[in-house]
């Protein structure tokens, strides 16, 4: 949460000029054409859902969170807010809150009170529930269409954000996706996105991310090649022993039954080779760039295909194998680790990464647990700060914690009662905790 009342859009480490699309009053009968066009442009947005037509347009809220848009609270009902009671304006605010969470395991961190209209207690509950409160520094007086897709509601609209847009770094847009339908919104929106960029602004959303909002940072940033231990032809794992990842947070062991196995260090498998009922095998890197599982009648059990003289074997950070010569790729294991279960720790330095390698869930050596795109935002974190050599890991009744080193907790997601959840990184930058049957009860925006 980001104290205080806020109207400009978050900056982004370049120094470029930013802009953030926010849209109010959804979602509603022109949420799927404003989601189409923002992803035609692979722009951020953010969406202020308000708590009655969430009832009845549930999927299109999902629709919202799980395309990378970042939800916010609008109020149940849109009243305004002063002339409320403390318990009403509790009731209001916290309808959207439970209403999202429902719908999406998420809980909204932004809130924008109707009509911009606020007083001290609007601000100490949004405070109380960790919500930053968001304002505008630029609206396009979409709403004044009551539903027109007239020409002249298009060029207003279009003409009232770029107009007054231009004397700002750093505006925050406030457009319109109330239940009834907006044609001039959903017309002019290509032109108000086409103006920015021509005027090379960055989209963000609230939080501050940028880049196309489904996938791990911006596109053009090249998938981050992680560290690893590289081994020469004739390398052999013997019976029983192992070799280990650069950060010590894998293993490749030769196991005693005949077993090639990768996985976490503590023991949970990750990829094997599938020759177990051969004990006393072993495990070696042959000249053709292949690794075999070979037995103790010097038969081979188990080899890598796609044979090519001169690779290289390499064990990276991310629990991946590969064969690699002259930067091609021969082989490689099915993917590096994008899943937490029950039992499994981060310590310092360790991480997760999605399935594409373009996102990771590293342990920082700080104690905070981060989540880093391609490109290097940073697109959620735990915010701890000060707990050197503290570890996360994800109990078996679905908590997920981070402690310090003598055992004390400092952060914890307090998730219990799901009994052999896991936790898993996507590659649209989602943290996701879901029950067996694939049901989620908890998801970072």
């Amino acid at each position: 949460m980001t104290p205080g009342v806020l109207n400009n859009a978050p900056r982004v480490p370049s120094g470029a000029k930013t802009v953030a699309l926010t849209f109010d009053d959804g979602p509603g009968k022109s949420t799927d054409a404003i989601i189409k066009i923002l992803r035609s442009f692979h722009v951020r947005a953010t969406f202020f859902n308000v708590g009655a037509p969430m009832t009845d347009r549930g999927a299109q809220v999902r629709e919202e969170q799980q395309d990378g848009f970042l939800l916010g609270d609008h109020s149940a009902t849109h009243p305004f807010l002063p002339g409320l009671s403390t318990a009403q304006q509790q009731y209001q605010i916290s309808n959207v809150i439970n209403k999202q969470y429902r719908l999406t395991a998420t809980i909204p961190c932004v809130f924008r009170p109707p009509y911009g209209s606020y007083n001290s207690t609007t601000q100490a509950i949004a405070s109380a529930k960790n919500m930053s409160l968001w304002m505008w520094s630029d609206g396009g007086g979409d709403w004044k269409a009551q539903g027109s897709g007239s020409q002249h509601w298009i060029n207003y609209i279009e003409n009232a954000v770029i107009r007054t847009s231009y004397s700002q770094a750093h505006p925050v847009i406030l457009l319109h996706n109330q239940p009834i339908a907006m044609p001039a919104t959903v017309a002019a929106l290509p032109t108000i996105i086409r103006s920015f960029l021509a005027r090379h602004y960055q989209f963000v959303d609230l939080l501050g991310r940028s880049g196309p909002p489904n996938l791990c940072g911006v596109a053009s940033a090249p998938t981050p090649q992680p560290a690893f231990n590289a081994f020469a032809s004739g390398r052999t794992i013997s019976s029983g022993s192992f070799i280990g990842s650069p950060n010590g947070e894998y293993r490749l062991t030769m196991k005693t039954n005949g077993n090639l196995a990768l996985g976490f260090v503590n023991g949970r498998t990750l990829w094997s080779s599938g020759t177990e009922n051969n004990p006393g095998a072993t495990a070696s890197v042959n000249s053709d760039g292949t690794l075999s599982v070979i037995g103790t009648g010097n038969d081979t059990l188990w080899t890598s295909p796609n044979a090519h003289s001169g690779a290289q074997f390499r064990f990276s950070n991310g629990g991946f194998l590969s064969f690699v010569s002259a930067g091609t790729t021969y082989w490689h294991s099915p993917s590096m680790a994008s899943m937490l279960k029950g039992g499994d720790a981060l310590h310092s330095g360790w991480f997760i990464s999605s399935p594409n390698g373009r996102c990771r869930l590293f342990m920082m050596a700080n104690g905070r647990l981060q989540l880093m795109a391609a490109d290097n935002q940073v697109l959620w974190h735990n915010g701890v700060t000060g707990a050197a050599n503290s570890s996360t890991d994800l109990q078996g009744d679905g908590n997920f914690i981070t402690r310090r080193a003598n055992g004390s907790h400092v952060w914890v997601t307090n998730t219990y009662g799901h009994k052999g959840a896991t936790l898993t990184l996507t590659n649209t930058g989602l943290l996701v905790m879901a029950n067996p049957d694939g049901s989620r009860f908890w998801v970072t925006q």
